[in-house]
């Protein structure tokens, strides 16, 4: 597009020019002035200099000057003033049919997608050579909701641009879209296998199946990206949580120790999975590696709680004051519910009476319960 507005503008420049070799040399040509700011990027300057015209004047070429002024006002981002003077030009007889592509682009922008579709008709001849501006024309057709004709489209491009391998991507945006989730995944296959190896698109392939609740083909993509990019932590990360919908935790700790080994933000991620996946060496392995002390601590109490390891709980007690953790209700309530594990009574209630957390009481409640029948009646304890 930026080649067609140059050609253009170098077009308008040498017609002015010829035209007005005859003038003199005093006067002040401000649509050939106009042409030169605009082709030197002073787009504000051009459109001053295009304010001094006199329109008026018989030697004035209307159809160039409201070309020009199109163009400004396309690349000031005046998008409905550039497409009032495009339209302008051509009343006053500007043949050249690259302005309709002009307007297509200001309406698209505009969101104004009939008046899209109707300046890419009045250039048919070009837009049939683009498979770009086909498919602008399929992306205006499926926001106009008029599906069948946007699919129609992107076939057309099939047919004529078979190469043109991005018509695959759009239309599985589509059928995404529209839940046709069978079909979306063959124009992904096809587009991945033709087009170089591109991992953000794949990406996007698989969070679009997985927005769409088809988890197992996202997983299938999914785990045909990680082949391919091993070493392309996000694409991991997508697999590893595409694995724990499906409750295959032991392969998606796997996967989050991969990724924690690319980046370490990941670290208390894998540690975490591997607590889920009853791994407690590996979730303590882990666990060590996070730098940050207080999750560290916090995450280290929830795995010993989970393998039911209730004295090294107690055991992190100073360190849990020490990075002011029993400021937490949850760190409180897991020394209370430990200590009371062990049969340190209490110390359990010395922790308990400390809760402020409603949502706490009730299991305080069944605590000093199950902690009053062990003293009083040790035949019914249950720790």
């Amino acid at each position: 597009m930026k080649t067609v507005i140059t050609l253009l503008i170098l077009l308008l420049l040498s017609n002015t020019l010829l035209a007005n070799e005859s003038k003199n040399s005093d006067d002040v040509d401000y649509i050939a002035l106009a042409g030169i700011l605009l082709k030197d990027g002073y787009y504000s300057r051009a459109d001053n200099a295009l304010k001094s015209v006199d329109l008026d004047a018989l030697e004035c070429d209307k159809a160039q000057y409201y070309t020009l002024e199109g163009l400004i006002a396309l690349k000031l981002s005046a998008y409905k003033r550039s497409n009032k003077s495009f339209y302008l030009a051509i009343e006053n007889g500007q043949t050249q049919k690259s302005l309709y592509l002009y307007i297509a682009q200001n309406s698209f922008k505009l969101k104004e997608y009939k008046q899209t579709l109707d300046a890419l008709e009045h250039a048919q001849e070009l837009v049939d050579k683009e498979p770009k501006l086909l498919a602008l024309k399929a992306e205006c057709f499926y926001r106009l909701k008029e599906y069948t004709d946007a699919f129609d489209t992107l076939a057309l491009i099939n047919k004529t641009h078979p190469s043109y391998y991005a018509a695959y991507k759009q239309r599985f945006r589509y059928l995404i879209d529209l839940k046709l989730y069978q079909s979306a995944l063959e124009d992904a296959d096809i587009y991945l296998e033709h087009t170089k190896s591109d991992e953000k698109v794949s990406i996007s392939f698989i969070n679009a199946l997985k927005k769409a609740k088809e988890t197992k083909k996202a997983t299938l993509l999914a785990e045909k990206a990680h082949l391919e990019y091993p070493n392309n932590v996000t694409i991991t990360i997508l697999l590893a949580n595409l694995y724990i919908e499906q409750d295959m935790i032991e392969s998606a700790a796997t996967l989050f120790d991969l990724a924690s080994l690319q980046d370490e933000k990941y670290i208390k991620d894998s540690s975490e999975i591997f607590r889920r996946a009853h791994d407690y060496i590996q979730a303590l392995y882990k666990n060590s590696q996070i730098l940050d002390t207080k999750e560290k601590y916090k995450q280290k109490v929830a795995i010993y709680l989970e393998f039911g390891n209730y004295e090294r709980v107690i055991a992190t007690e100073s360190a849990l004051k020490r990075n002011d953790l029993l400021e937490e209700q949850n760190m409180i309530y897991a020394l209370a519910f430990s200590f009371y594990k062990v049969g340190e009574f209490q110390q359990s209630e010395k922790y308990l009476q400390m809760l402020t957390d409603s949502k706490l009481f009730t299991k305080a409640i069944e605590l000093r319960k199950n902690m009053n029948k062990c003293t009083n009646n040790p035949w019914e304890c249950q720790l």
